[in-house]
């Protein structure tokens, strides 16, 4: 080998070595948190492809906003840079463009949703409206702002995001709120307002301060909502613009039945910042932080089962993502305004079993779950929440010591604690009989000693009285 050649064969192996890996060391790994740290997993989704340049005829992308998947698997994407709805197949392929009538084209929709009819229903923001279309784009109806008493003058309609009901009721995210809106434009109320609390504080200004020191302090108002989207359960999942119990869960009358809890992680003391929530078919929630470009996923307990993503200029990474969406196989398909584009990511089998350990456990099928867990153990012997999954199996079955070793591993002091509890109640159930009879035996042995050392002492008092008597 020549001098030259050598020269640069060690140029080169320095420059891989000392090149800045920005993006690509992030990817050859995914995470958890546990206690606020860092601790890595397998990979557990993959990138396929990435949907860019649409053709010809539709181009680019230019600052989409909002991505939807209907029954069929078809994708449909709030182009809003370029004033359209598009509707594609799963490999990216342009099917239809939807911009609106001629008097009246879309002006930068923000939403769509599609219903199991294939209908159309775009949050036409720019023209303070949501557009119903047919499912080949005809005009059907529009929703413009409600006439209601009940509405203030000052409530203005710029839909975002739109969402239909099973009963047939539109949801727009209005603020701290949902508004509800009939098939017949009829304003229908608010739900999901969250409460503010109470502060002693503010008691004692309502007590003693003045109308105009009053007027002068800024009401303390709820978190807005973000993002939203109607699950099949016909549950509401949100997220919240909050530094804490961001990811909420309504039932039909608007309360919050997920784990309040703190949801993502600090960047540089800020708290994370969601875009985007979708639920798959089994329950699982995966939320979408823009600023760090990262999809943390949770089961319906709120346990962290992945962090995927990052912002860098590689596959799997992102730039400015603004949406998320995913079918019915698990897929994730990201929405990314910053560079125009979708990227499509496939569950490994790791996070699969993780899932259906998941799905087993809800479904009430704890052994087969329990083996689940142990399948992800296998290829990750420090998964914690795969220790967690066989505790609260072996609690199900009865296990209790079991499950206590499990939760030890977990480290997880709250289900050991629960576990021990159960397993110390079953051990006096199980030995009452004995302990009964220990008792009683007990009982009965502490009272003829106690007669034994009273008829001791009285022998004594008799001894010293014969002897003083004699003296």
């Amino acid at each position: 080998m020549g001098k030259n050649a050598l020269r640069i064969l060690v140029i080169t192996m320095v420059f891989i070595i000392l090149a800045p890996q920005t993006g690509h060391a992030e990817n050859n790994y995914d995470y958890v948190l546990e206690k606020e740290t860092r601790v890595p997993i397998p990979r557990t989704y993959q990138v396929t492809r990435v949907i860019s340049y649409l053709g010809d005829e539709c181009g680019y992308l230019k600052g989409a906003e909002d991505i939807f998947i209907d029954d069929k698997g078809l994708l449909y994407v709030a182009d809003t840079g370029n004033n359209r709805i598009l509707k594609l197949n799963s490999q990216g392929t342009v099917l239809k463009v939807f911009t609106g009538a001629a008097d009246k084209p879309l002006a930068a929709p923000r939403g769509v949703y599609v219903d199991k009819d294939g209908d159309i229903y775009i949050a036409d923001t720019g023209n303070a409206r949501i557009l119903h279309t047919d499912p080949d784009g005809g005009f059907v109806e529009e929703f413009t702002r409600p006439e209601s008493e009940l509405l203030q003058e000052t409530v203005s309609f710029d839909p975002s995001k739109v969402y239909v009901s099973s009963t047939g009721y539109l949801y727009i995210i209005k603020g701290k709120q949902f508004m509800t809106i009939d098939a017949h434009n009829r304003f229908r109320g608010y739900v999901g307002a969250e409460h503010v609390g109470f502060r002693f504080s503010e008691l004692l200004v309502r007590i003693f301060a003045s109308e105009e020191q009053k007027s002068k302090l800024k009401k303390r108002q709820p978190p807005p909502y973000v993002n939203f989207v109607i699950h099949e359960d016909g549950m509401i999942y949100g997220i919240l613009d909050s530094p804490t119990d961001q990811i909420r869960k309504l039932n039909s009358v608007g309360k919050n039945i997920y784990k309040e809890d703190t949801y993502g992680e600090l960047n540089e003391g800020e708290p994370p910042s969601f875009a985007d929530i979708a639920v798959d078919k089994n329950g699982i929630i995966s939320v979408l932080e823009w600023k760090q470009g990262r999809i943390y996923q949770y089961d319906q307990d709120g346990n962290l089962l992945t962090v995927f993503g990052g912002t860098g200029n590689v596959r799997g990474m992102f730039e400015s993502p603004s949406s998320l969406a995913v079918d019915r196989e698990g897929c994730i398909y990201v929405l990314d305004r910053g560079r125009n584009n979708i990227q499509v990511f496939k569950p490994t089998n790791f996070i699969k079993d993780v899932h259906e350990a998941v799905k087993l456990y809800a479904d009430g099928k704890y052994d087969e779950s329990m083996a689940k867990w142990r399948d992800v153990l296998r290829t990750d012997a420090n998964y914690t929440l795969a220790h967690k999954g066989i505790a609260k199996a072996l609690f199900k079955d009865g296990r209790y010591e079991e499950s206590m070793a499990e939760y030890v591993l977990a480290d997880d002091p709250a289900g050991y604690s629960e576990s021990f509890g159960e397993y110390r109640h079953e051990l006096f159930r199980g030995n009452f009989g004995w302990l009964i009879l220990i008792v009683i035996t007990a009982a009965y042995c502490l009272l003829k000693l106690f007669m034994v050392l009273k008829a001791m002492s009285r022998a004594e008092q008799r001894k010293d009285t014969v002897w003083q008597g004699e003296v």
